[in-house]
């Protein structure tokens, strides 16, 4: 493509990446002066940088004043609530500010999400929030000695130094929801279905899970729903052939909640339902439609998740919070 051609179109890091034959993350390096690059690969960007006006077409405003006023917010799915009303949390409070809000759904695959990241670091964000689905640790690490802002929400990410996150209290929630479901279902074969074994969330859920079982000498069986609506309704006749005169299932997400009651009242008539009881880590939409069908579920908060996500953004953009820190979101039993 001929020089003049190029230069009516607004280059990005991967332009001057392709053009330059290296990553977009030794570009950052050279862009942003950190790390490591070795002169050979300095000067290809350089070159690079200067033939396709990379600076003067998409960066230049914001080295002036060294801010996008681009926050990202990545989350998993757009199908649950709880995201949506974590959203909510955060835009409601920047109310009408300056600040441009570059929402995205990895729709749970790591490669998709490993993508969406690599566009905000293109368009210089100011800071992210992340709901991670997994796998990108080490990726997240690199943005981050890059000098992306990001703050976890709801998933723990393994880092190397320290990182704002802001949780629930899952292990807590999740023992009290399954001492009270047992209280008032004491006779019941219990199926735990859960998942995303290798995130925070679902690991301190099934501990929560785990010790209330024990502490009761409960044997249970565990199935893996992946979060997932589409698999806990297939699950569901599986379910119900292994206990065909019932079970208590313990659902560690509310999205699986919808997948389980969608295939019961497809299969099943109401008398047949009530061997079936559920509970319910966290709330579905018209939770209150299915009573008769949920014994008792934990209500999260998402929207209070988000005003204290926005709080800490806040700070952090005005730098007047620059310690990272750990915050905890206390949801509670609905009886």
């Amino acid at each position: 493509m001929p020089k003049e051609e190029m230069n009516l179109k607004r280059a990005t890091i991967k332009d001057v990446a392709k053009h330059a034959n290296v990553s977009t993350a030794t570009v950052s390096r050279v862009v942003n002066g950190i790390g490591t690059v070795t002169d050979d690969n300095r000067k290809k960007v350089q070159e690079s940088i200067k033939e396709l006006n990379y600076f003067s077409n998409t960066l230049a405003s914001n080295l002036k004043k060294n801010s996008s006023n681009v926050v990202g917010i990545v989350i998993p799915t757009f199908t649950n609530e709880f995201f949506m009303q974590v959203i909510k949390g955060i835009e409601d409070h920047f109310g009408h500010s300056e600040y441009v809000f570059y929402i995205a759904s990895s729709d749970d695959k790591p490669e998709k999400e490993r993508a969406i990241l690599t566009k905000l670091l293109e368009s210089n964000a100011e800071a992210v929030v992340l709901s991670t689905i997994g796998g990108n640790d080490q990726f997240i690490e690199e943005l981050r000695q890059l000098n992306m802002y990001i703050i976890s929400v709801d998933r723990h990410i393994q880092n190397e130094a320290p990182m704002d996150y802001i949780c629930e209290n899952n292990q807590e929630s999740a023992y009290l929801l399954t001492k009270e479901f047992l209280k008032r279902n004491p006779a019941h074969e219990i199926v735990v279905l859960g998942g995303h074994e290798d995130l925070s969330i679902g690991q301190e859920r099934l501990l929560g899970t785990k010790q209330a079982l024990n502490e009761e000498n409960i044997l249970f069986h565990y199935i893996d729903g992946q979060y997932n609506e589409e698999i806990a309704r297939q699950l569901f006749p599986t379910i119900r052939k292994k206990f065909p005169s019932g079970c208590g299932i313990i659902s560690l997400n509310n999205t699986m909640v919808v997948g389980v009651i969608r295939s019961m009242y497809a299969e099943l008539n109401e008398a047949e339902m009530v061997r079936y009881p559920i509970a319910s880590y966290g709330e579905i939409v018209f939770q209150s439609i299915f009573s008769k069908n949920i014994s008792i579920h934990i209500r999260q908060r998402p929207y209070e998740i988000g005003k204290a996500v926005a709080d800490i953004l806040e700070k952090k953009i005005s730098a007047t919070n620059s310690c990272p820190r750990t915050y905890e979101i206390k949801s509670s039993l609905e009886k």
